[in-house]
């Protein structure tokens, strides 16, 4: 399993732990505002490494293009 694969696993696994305690304890309960920090936590590291392979492939992208001119 790939890095960004395994990242979105633990977002999904993450997304439903706290719906299921939004729904038992409520929106503003402690457990909740912990679990969505969490949930921010690994979406930001997603985000995050998902604009590293971009800004990757865009330096690969233009090494190349100067290599041609």
């Amino acid at each position: 399993m790939n890095k960004s694969k395994a990242i979105r696993t633990r977002i999904e696994i993450a997304r439903q732990k706290l719906n299921k305690l939004a729904d038992q304890y409520g929106l503003t309960d402690c457990r909740v505002m912990e679990q969505s920090v969490l949930l921010d936590e690994l979406i930001n590291t997603y985000n995050h490494d998902r604009y590293d392979n971009y800004k990757n492939k865009l330096f690969v992208t233009q090494v190349l293009i100067t290599a041609d001119t």
